[in-house]
Order: structure tokens, then C-alpha cells, then sequence
């Protein structure tokens, strides 16, 4: 029994390296480079569901009164809101130029002035078939060259 030392001596562990905080880093190094290489994807995805959802609302338009050019109107306020901003306070003829400056789609003077007035004339105002298809195409078009 004597042969066995009862006490041993006292080994203390290895000394703690820094590269398991180097694993912290490289991951939270990856983390950021990942999500700064996918925010123009993450972006692109926002701006097509909202073309998307756009254009949805300007198809779901059926009847041809002012009441539904007001709304090609309203959408198109809708649309300036999120990619130019300073065109949400334009009216009149300053609404009217930005929209024939934003776009490669040619409208006539007449159905133009009745996208800008719609939103002030009686909901009640006729309008032709072909000329609110014209101003529904000229919405989608805009939509898809701006959003």
C-alpha cells in the first residue's frame, strides 16, 4: 500500500487558445458578408411582389368610369410613393409631364387630362371602352418601367 502516493500532484488544464473566438468571428464575419450579398436579391423580391400586387390592382379594374380612372390615378400616386418621392405633391400639368417624362409610352393629350382630372370629376362620368383601356395600358406600362 505504501507503494501508491495518495496524493498526485496537481496538473493544471491547457492554457485557453484564442482561436475558438476566432470561429465567433468568422461566423459573424460570414453573417454579414452573406446579408449584404443578398439585400439587392431581398430588394429586387420587395419591388416585384409590389410591381406585382400593382399590376394585380390595375387588372382587377373592369368598368369604365371615372370612379376607376380615379383609382389608375390613385395607384400610380401609390406607386410614386415608394420609388420617387417628390412626385407625390405634383398635380396638374407637373403631374402630367413626369408622367409622360417616366415612361416610353405615348398617350394623347385628351385621355391624360382625363387621368389627372379623374380624381376630381363626378363618379358618375363615362368614359369609352377604348380610351380606359388606353389609360389602363398606359398605368401598366408606367407600373412596369417604374417599379
Amino acid at each position: 500500500m505504501n507503494d501508491l502516493p495518495l496524493l498526485r500532484d496537481i496538473h493544471l488544464p491547457p492554457a485557453i487558445t484564442k482561436f475558438p473566438l476566432g470561429y465567433g468571428f468568422l461566423f459573424l464575419l460570414a453573417f454579414f458578408v452573406v446579408c449584404v450579398a443578398l439585400t439587392p436579391y431581398f430588394r429586387h423580391l420587395y419591388l416585384k411582389s409590389k410591381k406585382q400586387y400593382t399590376l394585380r390592382l390595375l387588372q382587377n379594374l373592369k368598368q369604365e368610369n371615372s370612379g376607376d380612372v380615379c383609382k389608375i390615378s390613385e395607384i400610380l400616386k401609390r406607386v410614386c410613393k415608394i420609388k420617387h418621392k417628390k412626385a407625390v405633391a405634383f398635380y396638374g400639368d407637373k403631374w402630367a409631364d413626369f408622367l409622360k417624362s417616366t415612361t416610353s409610352y405615348k398617350i394623347s393629350p385628351e385621355l391624360l387630362n382625363v387621368l389627372i382630372n379623374a380624381p376630381y370629376a363626378p363618379c358618375d362620368l363615362s368614359i369609352k371602352k377604348t380610351d380606359f383601356e388606353d389609360i389602363k395600358s398606359f398605368a401598366r406600362q408606367w407600373v412596369e418601367e417604374n417599379l
